[in-house]
């Protein structure tokens, strides 16, 4: 998640009603926009008659004109700037940053506001193994990342995207990130869910790799699934404001329930962090040479396919 976007709706916010700041996008343009005392996301496009982009939970949205030029304005709700709108914000960029011309980005904007809208539905069935271990990954790097400093709970919260559609599980400020992956022990190969998630990045990008191994109830267990995700509740409760809402609304969106007796049974061995650097050349799939029509890519690593960008994890930045 950016922190300059954060300063932009920040600069915003201290100015007079409606004055904006631009932020940066390859195909868009987006502006920071005080409204009326709440922070609003701008953009320099004309929707069509059946491009309806409904409202959510915390922000609303309507087709503005302002000068000569139509913008669609996603305000939030709320006064102040929190946590879950700069989610959506990141989302939206994130996402219209695929477009391939402006009304590809209409179509992006649209898709991008109803699939954020969807993550905050409350699933109706139980987490399975895969996301339990994929969670757990996610939250030990958080916790690694935080390092027992109250003074960066809202950071590390602030860099977390993984239940939130996020491209990379950490995106921090300074334009690098962090994908969390776990492998069973020995590790052996790792799902990768887009091509771009392995895509190097201008400002660095960390591939993190997790063995799990999962143990019967009543033996020896580095980590219990129920007892982890309370940890980071209360590190969250204890900060409070806008970081107790966000852990709220990835409880949600996980639609996990700690109340189910289903989640004690969840408890594993771990392995050591492993760490690659993603450069260029890491294998993968590249995004331009999928052909046109195919608009899913799923596949598999080995994870000993990746020795020559392997790194030290006690090397990582806690935080960048």
């Amino acid at each position: 998640m950016s922190t300059a976007n954060y300063g932009a709706f920040a600069a915003a916010l201290g100015g007079t009603n409606e004055r904006v700041i631009q932020l940066p996008h390859p195909r868009v343009t987006f502006l920071a926009q005080n409204h009326n005392g709440r922070p609003a996301l701008l953009a320099k496009l004309t929707l069509n008659p059946t491009q309806i982009v409904p409202d959510g939970r915390g922000f609303s949205v309507t087709t503005v004109r302002i000068g000569s030029d139509d913008f669609v304005r996603i305000a939030s709700t709320d006064l102040g700037i929190s946590l879950l709108f700069l989610k959506l914000v990141d989302y939206v960029l994130e996402r219209t940053a695929e477009a391939r011309d402006a009304a590809d980005a209409g179509r992006l904007l649209v898709a991008a506001v109803n699939e954020f809208k969807r993550f905050f539905q409350r699933r109706p069935d139980r987490l399975g193994e895969e996301e339990i271990r994929g969670l757990i990954a996610e939250l030990l790097l958080l916790l690694h990342l935080h390092g027992g400093e109250a003074a960066r709970t809202w950071d590390v919260f602030h860099a977390w995207g993984g239940p939130f559609g996020a491209l990379h599980d950490f995106e921090f400020a300074a334009g690098n990130a962090i994908e969390v992956k776990s492998s069973h022990r020995p590790p052996a190969e790792i799902r990768i869910s887009s091509p771009a998630q392995t895509a190097p990045l201008p400002d660095g990008l960390d591939l993190v790799v997790l063995p799990l191994e999962r143990v019967a109830i009543g033996t020896e267990a580095d980590v219990r699934f129920v007892d982890l995700v309370r940890e980071i509740g209360v590190l969250a409760a204890t900060h409070g404001g806008d970081v107790a809402e966000l852990w709220d609304a990835a409880v949600r969106v996980l639609g996990l329930d700690l109340a189910d007796e289903y989640y004690e049974q969840w408890q594993f061995l771990l392995g050591d962090w492993l760490r690659f650097v993603v450069t260029e050349g890491f294998p993968g799939i590249r995004e331009s040479d999928i052909p046109s029509g195919v608009v899913k890519v799923a596949y598999s690593l080995r994870l000993d396919s990746l020795q020559a960008f392997a790194a030290r994890f006690d090397d990582l930045e806690v935080m960048p």
